[in-house]
């Protein structure tokens, strides 16, 4: 770890809520609890049930990576980036740590919540937004990767749906948000996709 990363709380890997109860619970929610926080053991918990390791003895399948995580890819592509925009920074998760990565210090969840011409302001109640990058940099360049790539993102937005109704927070998937600000903001080139983002905290 450096001073520019933290690691998360081991995440739990057994009990939990039934599954039957999980998505008999999931549903969108848009009213946040701006006064109440996520501790970073619930944030870890969500962010390794969306994107995390949970086969670490996996050994490298056929398209190089392990198979080991818990947001099934196209080919194994792993290609899915995960973002967490917070009051104070803006962080990558980075699953082979069970970690966070400093990427930009400063609140930009307003990028998250729309453009100048439509926002949601809601978001900016929940303490933090989770934000689905596909990065194509070493994937094949024709419109069936970017389909993938789309799915791939959803798969991994469902998880977290389903590790918040597990967890008791509130959320919804959103596709509205600043794509090309966030792209800036974070650093990235043309073959990164802001997909898709969710806010999470606590209902009101």
């Amino acid at each position: 770890m450096t001073a520019h990363e933290k690691k998360l709380p081991a995440p739990a890997t057994t009990g939990g809520m039934p599954m039957n109860e999980v998505i008999a619970s999931r549903h969108s929610s848009r009213e946040f609890d701006p006064s109440r926080n996520i501790d970073d053991t619930v944030l870890g918990q969500l962010l390794w049930m969306t994107a995390g390791i949970n086969r670490p003895e996996a050994q490298p399948s056929a398209f190089g990576a392990a198979a080991n995580r818990s947001n099934p890819t196209a080919r194994n592509w792993q290609e899915i980036r995960t973002y967490v925009f917070g009051k104070d920074a803006i962080w990558e998760y980075r699953s082979s740590t069970h970690s966070l990565a400093l990427v930009k210090e400063g609140d930009y969840r307003n990028l998250v919540a729309g453009t100048k011409d439509f926002s949601q302001d809601f978001v900016l109640e929940a303490p933090y937004s989770i934000v689905f990058v596909a990065d194509l940099n070493e994937l094949p360049n024709d419109p069936r990767t970017m389909t993938m790539a789309a799915v791939d993102a959803g798969i991994a937005c469902e998880n977290l749906n389903l590790a918040c109704a597990s967890l008791g927070i509130a959320t919804v998937p959103r596709a509205t948000m600043d794509a090309a600000a966030i792209s800036k903001i974070l650093g990235l080139t043309e073959r990164h996709i802001p997909v898709m983002n969710n806010p999470i905290g606590y209902k009101r």
